[in-house]
């Protein structure tokens, strides 16, 4: 009887064995998900004999009118954001009580912009699509920011004239 009881105990091992190649097996499939996640997020690499047209883009327009805001998802839409980013942006829009500012936080790098809510310097990112590559300037919109605005301004190919939609704030002017 105790031979039998001894042959018995090793089918628990084996069965205890089964579970790890599960979690084996979930956990290549989730490194082979993650490998296809930065297949598709490819980084912009910037070649000066890139045949693609390129394109300088500033989005300009008031203060708090969601430029940042704009440029930013424009990134997140194009992969250019990592998922580890994302989570220190929204991170650390949450510990400063400013949780809907996490995709500003993409464009706007500086700490006097994030405690501000302003952005102070003119922002520059870059992505791009199979046929075009382009630049996103991101200009501040409050008066004292005006001589950032037009250095921005002035290396763009086409500017967007970004208008809040907030109830009254067009109105008001």
């Amino acid at each position: 009887n105790e031979s039998n009881t001894k042959q018995s105990k090793p089918k628990p091992k084996q069965k205890s064995k089964s579970k790890p190649k599960q979690n084996e097996e979930e956990k290549k499939q989730m490194e082979a998900e993650k490998k296809k996640d930065k297949k598709k997020r490819k980084k912009v690499v910037w070649d000066a004999h890139d045949p693609r047209e390129h394109l300088n883009l500033v989005l300009i327009g008031h203060v708090d009118a969601g430029k940042s805001t704009i440029s930013g998802q424009i990134l997140l839409a194009t992969n250019q954001i990592d998922e580890r980013t994302i989570a220190k942006y929204k991170k650390e829009a949450k510990e400063k009580n400013r949780e809907s500012w996490w995709i500003a936080y993409i464009m706007d790098e500086d700490d006097e912009e994030r405690n501000k809510g302003k952005t102070v310097e003119c922002g520059r990112a870059h992505f791009d699509t199979d046929s075009r590559r382009y630049t996103i300037l991101d200009a501040p919109g409050h008066k004292n920011y005006v001589p950032n605005m037009i250095s921005g301004a002035q290396q763009a190919d086409v500017a967007i004239l970004v208008i809040s939609a907030r109830r009254g704030e067009f109105e008001a002017g």
